[in-house]
């Protein structure tokens, strides 16, 4: 049975503690509206542009005729079909789509906080759900997929995860028709996971993680057969993802070595909110600045987990424990294995758990308001250094693409074009996908190369340092 607990702090005092909790991250993640596309946010809309221009049926993005490097068809070449489709390529009104998925996804850590409340009888769930949504959304390994439409995924997978998961423990506590329907949708929100992400095909491991951490009994005939259903969709998605992708590129090939020392080291630093601009610093020889930023994030979210779970740890039992370090270190699993990539939003269904948990410990704490505080401002000083910084910061970058091409669409800018550049980590912001989106141009009109061709009548050439030149004719070096 659970343990009782009394309410340490009173009921008016902790609802306006998280509700200037969840202002401080709305505030937080609001500039991200004005990223500009970049990167893989060209290639995905080009590509669903030029699908649209077609008679393509909606589900042939599910049934690829040729092989993919990733066969996400529902948040990827569906989604952008959908973007190209209803907001014509608009970079503010896809990054409002972006931070709105966000909300979703963080209200499904709400709702699957809220029925393992319920499963556990914590005492006060909906305040504790509330704060598990906030604290979730508040952490610093959101920044990418909020600032670039790109990684819009994440937030997809993380919605169908917990609404599966949903399902799955409330499921345990109703009867009849409720939780027939329940378990059906079970299977559903899998299939929806999967076609999103590929690290869903853990799912029904957590499922059983989760059960774990409820304490409901897993013997009833009805969930056996909808783990069954779910194991098979597994496989059967499995199969297919076979089937539709080939050449994965080398950083993301699964083997075992020293990256699996270096993964679990990136690991703990997202999920201390260290970011990863700060990560890729140290890797760049600025350590002192590096570890200054990854103290100044760390450090308070270390203290703030430490004061809620300390005083809490009477709260949850053993195998609570248990189960959150298991769902974690699951839920990250594939990653562990990447030969070299390695992103902060890889570990957002990891935090799902450990997110519920220090809600739970936190919300009758005396300590909440210094809790709350300690988190906003860990998150704060890493989402606001990593959009300070210039190259080869990512977002940095992705203002220098975004500078170089408007002042591009202000010149007569002729095809072929050739682009001279050697920094290709800089010119990712932009690519060939980029210049051909904003200026019109096929994309087969372009070359890249090192070098500006003796015959080119236009080049772009730019340099180490971000500077660049349209040189035309006889202006060429």
């Amino acid at each position: 049975m659970p343990t009782k607990y009394s309410t340490k702090y009173p009921d008016f005092a902790s609802w306006l503690v998280v509700t200037l909790f969840g202002v401080s991250v709305v505030l937080m993640w609001l500039p991200a509206l004005n990223t500009p596309f970049w990167g893989d946010d060209y290639v995905f809309l080009s590509a669903a542009h030029a699908t649209n221009l077609t008679p393509a049926p909606w589900w042939s993005d599910f049934w690829p005729s040729t092989s993919l490097k990733f066969w996400r068809p529902l948040s990827q070449e569906a989604y952008w079909r959908l973007i190209d489709a209803l907001l014509h390529g608009n970079a503010y009104a896809t990054h409002v789509m972006s931070l709105s998925l966000h909300v979703l996804a963080s209200m499904g850590v709400a709702l699957l906080a809220f029925v393992t409340a319920r499963a556990r009888q914590w005492s006060r769930p909906r305040m504790t759900a509330v704060l598990a949504g906030m604290v979730y959304a508040g952490l610093a390994m959101h920044i990418l997929p909020v600032h670039w439409a790109a990684a819009a995924n994440n937030s997809l997978l993380t919605l169908f995860t917990t609404l599966c998961l949903t399902a799955w423990i409330y499921s345990a506590e109703t009867e009849g028709l409720r939780r027939v329907l329940l378990l059906a949708s079970i299977p559903l929100w899998l299939m929806l996971a999967l076609l999103t992400k590929e690290s869903a095909v853990l799912t029904v491991a957590l499922m059983l993680i989760m059960r774990l951490f409820t304490g409901q009994r897993l013997a009833g005939r009805t969930e056996l057969i909808t783990l069954i259903v779910c194991a098979t969709v597994t496989a059967i998605w499995l199969v297919l993802h076979a089937q539709f992708t080939a050449g994965t590129d080398a950083a993301y090939r699964l083997t075992l070595g020293a990256n699996l020392v270096r993964n679990a080291v990136a690991f703990a630093a997202w999920m201390a909110n260290i970011p990863r601009e700060a990560v890729r610093m140290a890797s760049d020889g600025a350590w002192l600045r590096a570890l200054a930023w990854m103290a100044a994030t760390a450090i308070p979210m270390l203290v703030a987990s430490t004061i809620a779970f300390w005083s809490g740890r009477s709260r949850l039992g053993p195998s609570q424990w248990l189960a959150i370090v298991l769902f974690a270190g699951i839920a990250y699993g594939p990653y562990f294995l990447l030969s070299w990539n390695s992103y902060a939003y890889y570990a957002a269904i990891a935090a799902i758990l450990p997110a519920i948990a220090l809600a739970h410990c936190s919300i009758d704490n005396p300590r909440l308001p210094i809790i709350l505080a300690l988190l906003a401002l860990s998150s704060w000083v890493a989402v606001t250094g990593t959009r300070q910084l210039d190259h080869p910061g990512l977002i940095g970058r992705a203002r220098w693409a975004e500078s170089m091409l408007q002042d591009l669409q202000h010149r007569q800018v002729d095809e072929p074009l050739w682009v001279a550049v050697h920094d290709d980590h800089r010119f990712y912001a932009v690519g060939t996908a980029g210049l051909a989106w904003r200026l019109n141009l096929p994309a087969g009109s372009i070359h890249v190369g090192e070098h500006c061709p003796a015959d080119a009548a236009q080049c772009l050439r730019i340099d180490d340092d971000g500077r660049w030149q349209l040189l035309a004719g006889s202006s060429k070096p």
